[in-house]
């Protein structure tokens, strides 16, 4: 292993753990491919972007440090451009399932699925948006005021309204923090409760997502996504001493939920997301 290489990685550890635990995952992963690094809380953006660059120093070890620091600039330029150009291609393929009258639950706040909705907007597409608050984030009130700007009609409901909302919906769109090798997903808080009302009510639930965000993950349960540490939400005087939700906690939602991921390289199946990892 090169110099430079060892320095990526600390680098890449200390930005991983100076990082707000946003999005935290607890992830056995492999830096050599051969050992694993097991239960290490991480930012699953982090991650991801971590990984993809220090992939590009992989067999590089004949290289000199200049010419590493070329590939990783070249690397970064042109991830750049494809992120930008992703999020149009997902938006060509998205728009298609939304149809003139359509009522679509989203989750809290999505930057891939606000582009796709916008996208519908500018086709002229007639469609109406149920916002989940998305307690105690409340990024729900951001996703509306996007909406009211494209004068899409929208409406805020609480968490707990999903179930008495879910009848009147035509299908349900979120986003991903990340998509693990089996196809589930790791997204914000409140997602596999969506994905679990939406599957008994027989309503297609997509995610919209870059393939970027594909990551070597197996999690199985909940709880291999859960942080060690919880803080209440401010607001709640008198709880228990389990401490439950933060601002910033993940859920795990298994593939069999998931109707279909809309990406940048077409609607993919849960089952599909293996084998573009493989590739």
């Amino acid at each position: 292993m090169s110099e430079l290489t060892k320095k990526l990685l600390v680098a890449s550890a200390e930005l991983e753990n100076s990082a707000p635990k946003n999005y935290s995952v607890i992830a056995g992963f492999f830096f050599d491919g051969v050992t694993p690094i097991k239960q290490l809380f991480l930012n699953a953006s982090i991650k991801i972007g971590s990984e993809a660059f220090l992939r590009q120093l992989k067999y590089v070890d004949d290289e000199s440090v200049a010419e590493c620091r070329q590939r990783i600039a070249a690397f970064e330029t042109q991830f750049v451009k494809e992120a930008s150009e992703n999020l149009e291609k997902i938006a060509t393929v998205g728009v298609n399932l939304i149809k003139d009258g359509a009522v679509i639950l989203i989750h809290s706040f999505s930057r891939v699925v606000m582009v796709l909705l916008e996208r519908a907007a500018k086709l002229n597409r007639r469609y109406s948006v149920i916002v989940t608050e998305s307690r105690p984030s409340h990024n729900g009130q951001k996703s509306v005021d996007a909406l009211k700007k494209l004068g899409v009609p929208v409406k805020l409901i609480p968490d707990s309204a999903v179930g008495f909302v879910m009848e009147k919906v035509d299908m349900v769109l979120v986003g991903a923090e990340a998509v693990v090798e089996n196809g589930g997903l790791i997204n914000q808080m409140g997602t596999y409760q969506i994905a679990l009302v939406a599957k008994a009510a027989h309503k297609p639930f997509y995610s919209v997502t870059e393939t970027h965000k594909f990551l070597h993950m197996f999690p199985l349960s909940q709880t291999d996504v859960e942080l060690q540490e919880h803080k209440i939400d401010q607001d709640v005087e008198g709880a228990s001493n389990y401490s439950f939700v933060s601002a910033h906690h993940v859920d795990y939602t298994p593939p069999q939920l998931v109707t279909s991921l809309i990406t940048n390289f077409g609607v993919l199946t849960p089952s599909g997301v293996v084998h573009l990892l493989i590739s």
